[in-house]
């Protein structure tokens, strides 16, 4: 035997767990509810005991007893069998609702003005009080968004909730993203990003210390929440050092910060760091010196960098620098063009 509790003037003797799960009608100041009458797994007090404590009773008040005689475990039960996959705050709604009105389609309707639905899926109400889809679509795109990035090892969708119903519903853009496209937005990004995860592993460990899994990786380079909870961001900032050490520049962290917090993308410093170096020594072999630096202004949009790269693009492209008679005499450039 388990207790008792005492609660204020109330003492509540707790029995073995009972796993039975009863739903009993309770009423309080007119307000009609149900309460699970065994124990959950965990729980040494049943809800009913606790919603009897905070004033609840499971006896109805005569007018409501002789006036209606639809009760709210009736409308729980009706609401589970129309509606199980939804929110158990939500069937309780809906069955308060059900007693008001004996029609499952009002109840319905009424339960969509509630704070319990609104919670759970008040983005999918238009402004017009249309819905962009019913609960069950929504739910359902939402799995397929967690089986998605179930395939490549994301586990824990937590910190993805927020971004599901948004996606989902399309709020504020307009444009809700079907499970299809969200499917290939995963594997386009995968496929772009899959073999700079072993590089970022390698730096995490040397710079931190840590050692993490490819799925955290991933979920932060896709998710900045997650990127947020890893170190402050700086996964991005190793991803971009990925990106030039697994080609053969060794740019401080510091460096890479900096252009992260300039913009510049993975994407970006893809193309930017693949073709840096045969850039680099095209430009040597007609005479000019082109730093990495120069590469990363040009790519961020730096004015004095894009026009310099500009014109030994020309100058390759042309072979003037060779044709004309450019040469370098020390860090000197001599001959008809020079910087």
């Amino acid at each position: 035997m388990v207790g008792p509790y005492n609660y204020g003037d109330i003492s509540i003797t707790a029995g073995p767990p009972e796993f039975v799960n009863e739903q009993v009608t309770i009423y309080k100041d007119g307000a009609v509810s149900t309460a699970q009458k065994g124990l959950r797994s965990g729980e040494t007090v049943s809800e009913l005991n606790r919603k009897l404590v905070e004033g609840w009773s499971t006896t109805a008040p005569e007018s409501t007893e002789s006036s209606n005689p639809r009760t709210a475990s009736q409308g729980y039960n009706l609401a589970t069998t129309l509606f199980g996959f939804m929110p158990e705050e939500v069937l309780k709604a809906y069955s308060s609702e059900w007693v008001k009105s004996g029609d499952p389609n009002v109840a319905l309707g009424a339960t969509r003005q509630t704070k319990a639905w609104k919670d759970n899926f008040g983005k999918l109400m238009r402004d017009d009080g249309s819905l962009v889809m019913d609960e069950l679509s929504f739910m359902s795109v939402k799995a397929s968004y967690k089986q998605t990035l179930a395939e490549v090892g994301i586990a824990d969708f937590t910190d993805f909730e927020d971004e599901f119903t948004d996606m989902a519903t399309g709020y504020e853009t307009g444009d809700p993203v079907s499970a299809e496209e969200f499917q290939v937005r995963v594997d386009t990004v995968y496929a772009g990003i899959k073999d700079q995860i072993p590089e970022v592993e390698k730096l995490f460990r040397e710079r931190y210390n840590l050692t993490l899994d490819q799925p955290t990786i991933f979920a932060a380079l896709i998710n900045p929440k997650i990127q947020d909870k890893v170190l402050l961001g700086e996964i991005a900032t190793i991803q971009l050092q990925a990106q030039a050490s697994s080609r053969g520049f060794t740019t401080s962290f510091a460096r890479f910060d900096e252009l992260r917090k300039m913009g510049l993308t993975s994407a970006q410093a893809s193309q930017l760091y693949e073709g840096a170096g045969g850039m680099i020594s095209s430009a040597a072999s007609i005479g000019r010196d082109l730093s990495l630096e120069t590469l990363e202004e040009a790519t961020l949009g730096d004015e004095a960098s894009t026009k310099r790269l500009s014109r030994i693009s020309a100058e390759l492209q042309s072979k003037q620098g060779i044709q004309l008679g450019s040469a370098k005499k020390g860090d000197e450039v001599t001959g008809l063009i020079a910087d």
